[in-house]
């Protein structure tokens, strides 16, 4: 007669249970919450442009939410706040005008300046009044043109040249003008010494011909008295000096 087989459970003891009980824990993970995070989009942007500050695995049990600008969340630091349940937004101290809120918790930034560069400080708090914070940064450089030169750099060097063409100008027209006066002064100097002749005048002389000169015997009336004296007036003047004798 054989003895009755023993049950499974018969050669199990309490230590064997308990690493049964380990190994199923350690099989089994019970599903993390997601960290909420805070990225810039996009991640260096150009003043003047728009960026968002994107909030990515916010939580589902969210009561409200605070966006403060810098690392502390002081009153006067608050931009912007919202609800979810009456989807209220209200402006803060430090709200400019340019920031728009969603109902994602992602902030909107409109003709961003190189002053909104920084951190900005997420606070959230959920149904069970839970409270987080999270930060994002935003980075703001100079517009820059096409050619990787700043604006100010463009224009200055667009200036340099306008001004630079002017100069050459004004020195090509002095030039001009100084050659032009010393060509004028020059042809009226030779005017001067060689007069031009015209066909209705005959050229100047200097020298007078004596062909020109007029004729004495002809012009002058003492050298015809000179040729043909009177001699009445001598016979007179020769009686008047016998008187007198």
């Amino acid at each position: 007669m054989e003895p009755p087989s023993a049950s499974p459970r018969a050669g199990r003891g309490p230590w064997q249970e308990l690493l049964l009980a380990v190994s199923l824990l350690t099989c089994w993970n019970p599903p993390t919450t997601a960290q909420v995070t805070v990225e810039s989009v996009p991640p260096n942007a150009a003043e003047g442009k728009d960026v968002l500050l994107r909030v990515l695995n916010l939580p589902g049990d969210l009561l409200a939410y605070h966006w403060f600008r810098g690392k502390s969340v002081e009153t006067n630091n608050r931009i912007v706040s919202y609800v979810v349940n009456t989807q209220v937004i209200t402006p803060g101290h430090a709200h400019s005008g340019r920031e728009t809120a969603y109902p994602n918790g992602s902030l909107l930034f409109q003709n961003i300046t190189l002053k909104d560069t920084g951190y900005y400080t997420l606070q959230i708090i959920t149904n069970d009044v839970q409270v987080e914070q999270v930060r994002g940064q935003l980075r703001v450089f100079h517009k820059r043109s096409t050619t990787g030169l700043p604006v100010g750099s463009i224009i200055g060097i667009a200036l340099g040249v306008l001004i630079g063409v002017a100069l050459m100008a004004t020195l090509a027209y002095f030039l001009l003008c100084t050659r032009t006066g010393r060509a004028s002064a020059w042809h009226d100097l030779r005017q001067l010494w060689h007069p031009a002749s015209t066909p209705c005048h005959a050229p100047v002389s200097s020298s007078t011909s004596p062909a020109s000169l007029p004729s004495p015997t002809k012009e002058v009336p003492i050298y015809q008295e000179l040729q043909h004296p009177d001699t009445s007036i001598y016979c007179q003047i020769n009686h008047k000096a016998e008187v007198a004798s």
